[in-house]
């Protein structure tokens, strides 16, 4: 078929009618190749290739992000089915269609922007921590979606190319399937034979490969390979040898040693007989006699009895110890500041700050938490009160036995700090072995991680966006400097303490102040924890955002970059990521003088912090705080 472009459009408007279109729930939308590079703003963002083409980021007029599919070969036959096919399908977790381009010399889909990239980069190119419970969510999600376009629609749907690369994740990591390009919609036989054989090597029906006969079981073939990758966070094919799918279906069919292959992140006690029962299931989908491969129905039923399985098995991480003990806090919770809400003496509690009531201590005591990380003053749990409200709670670790009355008069002074920019400590929980401080949800992504590979973006971090993040940490540091309060320094400053947050990932300082409760209180008196070591750790900060390097660099990352400009090569020092067309160097050279300034071994040769954000204003322009940092959408 080679439809020229005035008839294209109506043979994608007219195939099929009235078979299946009446159902179709899309308001499909036809986009002009002008608008496209004005959506897309001249192709300025690739999100990413393939045989057909390449995916562009765009904004519509209303501020919605897009994905544009482009093709490259205008293969118009494929691209008017896969429009035909994509139109026919209305679920939550499949990308949605929005519209499409039919140019003379361009073939464009246009769809809804899924933020956190493909499954295969979150499992295989990145170190993100991925629970159990979030891996039976992606595979649920696919299952319901594919037992959809195979049982619920008027015209069944075979994707033909289920793969981890073509399941996206949204911000919550909710899955959303992709990528049309050979999917096939049949109205009446539930079978297709295949002239040409097409598809992902490794995830491939090795039936549909040798006879071309393509059914539904195809698509539940290469779901079991996506489950398989999702326990063991193992590429399906490695060096261009299929060994897992071989190596684990034979360990199970030997009864040999299959939990060694399930990943150790998700491979504890309680979790075990779910991994086991996920791995025969995905064995099922693999099964090479077609009629035992289950439906994708009745997968989607079984890992949803796992998922509530897994719910019911998971212990409560109890942050008290003392609960495990005695049942029954200390009696030795007295307030003795005027900011904080108390009960009668005696009362054990949470306490807050400013006017708000918080939460209750025995709403805390019985929350579904998992940890989040431990770091050298305290461990961090997200907690999830029964009522579904999320909190982070910080336990400290009591290295040092702080007084009560010490460690009181530093809560007030962490606790009476409020700014935009700082994530506020909300309550507190005081005894002789416990020491809990409860803060407001935000996710578990910090500047460290964007830049050092925890939570890589798929999309450089431009220099627009970390000179923003480092004004909005100088402005946080800022502030807490000026309260002129007993300590009145953050005291652990670090690239993991700048979360990013909400859909933006706009700067928050976190964790300000915990080293004053840990320290001893000499060290406090003695200034050894001052607003200088502050302004170095920024430094150090604004190292990391220009190189790209981790401060972990060994012997040092500050030599590293004095060794560099010693030998005149100060280019070699800028992280590559940075070094575009449009990058103003000469701005990343004073960002990189004011680092060295920051760091000078004589504190008292350092800027304060206030002269820091006064330097870094000019170099940011007015729609920093808006929509420069858009581009981690």
């Amino acid at each position: 078929m080679d439809l020229p472009e005035n008839e294209l459009r109506g043979y994608i408007e007219d195939n099929g009618r009235p078979m299946w279109t009446a159902h179709n729930n899309h308001n499909r939308r036809y986009f002009k190749e002008e608008e496209i590079r004005i959506i897309t703003n001249n192709y300025d963002t690739l999100l990413g290739k393939g045989g057909f083409g390449e995916v562009y980021k765009g904004i519509l007029d209303d501020n919605s992000s897009v994905a544009v599919k482009r093709y490259i070969h205008n293969v118009k036959e494929n691209f008017a089915k896969e429009v035909i096919v994509h139109s026919e399908i209305n679920h939550r977790n499949v990308v949605r269609l929005i519209g499409c381009c039919i140019g003379e010399d361009a073939l464009m889909i246009v769809t809804e922007y899924v933020s956190r990239g493909n499954l295969s980069d979150i499992l295989h190119c990145s170190e993100i921590s991925i629970s159990l419970e979030t891996r039976l969510d992606i595979a649920i999600g696919c299952a319901e979606a594919l037992s959809y376009m195979h049982s619920q629609m008027y015209g069944q749907v075979i994707h033909g190319d289920i793969k981890p690369a073509n399941i996206l994740l949204d911000d919550n990591l909710n899955a959303k399937i992709s990528d049309f390009g050979i999917s096939k919609l049949l109205s009446t036989d539930n079978t297709l034979y295949a002239s040409h054989v097409i598809g992902s090597i490794g995830y491939m029906d090795p039936l549909f490969a040798r006879n071309g006969r393509l059914t539904s079981k195809s698509d539940v073939y290469s779901f079991g390979v996506v489950l398989l990758e999702l326990i063991t966070r193992r590429k399906a094919v490695d060096d261009g040898k299929i060994n897992l799918i071989e190596n684990f279906t034979q360990a199970l069919a030997k009864r040999k040693k299959i939990r060694e292959f399930y990943d150790v992140q998700v491979a504890d006690e309680n979790n075990l007989r779910i991994l086991d029962g996920i791995g025969k299931l995905a064995a099922k989908c693999l099964a090479m006699d077609l009629e035992k491969r289950p439906e994708m129905k009745d997968v989607a039923e079984s890992l949803r009895m796992f998922r509530k399985a897994q719910y019911q098995s998971q212990e409560k991480i109890l942050l008290f110890g003392w609960v495990r003990r005695s049942k029954r806090p200390p009696q030795n919770m007295v307030p003795t500041d005027k900011h904080l809400h108390g009960m009668r003496e005696g009362s054990p509690r949470l306490y807050s700050f400013g006017s708000s009531q918080g939460i209750e201590l025995e709403k805390l005591l019985v929350a579904s938490s998992e940890v989040l990380g431990k770091g050298k003053y305290a461990s961090t749990y997200k907690a999830v009160l029964d009522d579904g409200f999320t909190l982070t709670v910080k336990r400290l670790k009591n290295t040092i036995d702080v007084p009560e009355a010490v460690f009181k008069e530093r809560i007030a002074a962490i606790g009476t700090i409020e700014h935009e920019l700082v994530v506020p400590l909300r309550q507190y929980y005081y005894s002789k072995d416990e020491k809990i401080l409860v803060y407001d949800y935000f996710p578990n992504i910090s500047l460290a991680s964007i830049l050092h590979g925890k939570h890589h973006p798929l999309v450089p971090v431009r220099w627009e966006t970390r000179s923003a993040i480092a004004l909005s940490v100088a402005r946080a540091v800022t502030f807490i400097h000026s309260t002129n309060a007993a300590a009145a320094s953050h005291g652990d400053l670090n690239s993991s303490n700048i979360l990013l947050t909400g859909r933006s990932y706009e700067a928050r300082v976190s964790e300000h102040g915990l080293k004053t409760l840990v320290s001893d209180p000499t060290l406090v008196i003695d200034n050894n924890i001052t607003q200088k070591d502050d302004v170095y750790s920024f430094g150090v900060i604004l190292l990391e955002m220009l190189t790209g390097k981790s401060p972990e660099l060994k012997p040092d990352l500050l030599e590293w970059v004095l060794a560099l400009i010693r030998e005149e090569w100060v280019s070699e020092a800028f992280d590559e990521k940075l070094l575009t067309e449009n990058t103003a160097v000469e701005e990343l050279v004073q960002f990189l003088k004011l680092a060295i300034h920051c760091c000078d071994k004589n504190p008292t040769l350092r800027p304060t912090m206030s002269e820091v954000a006064q330097q870094i204003e000019p170099h940011i322009g007015a729609c920093s705080f808006g929509g420069i940092l858009e581009e981690f959408e």
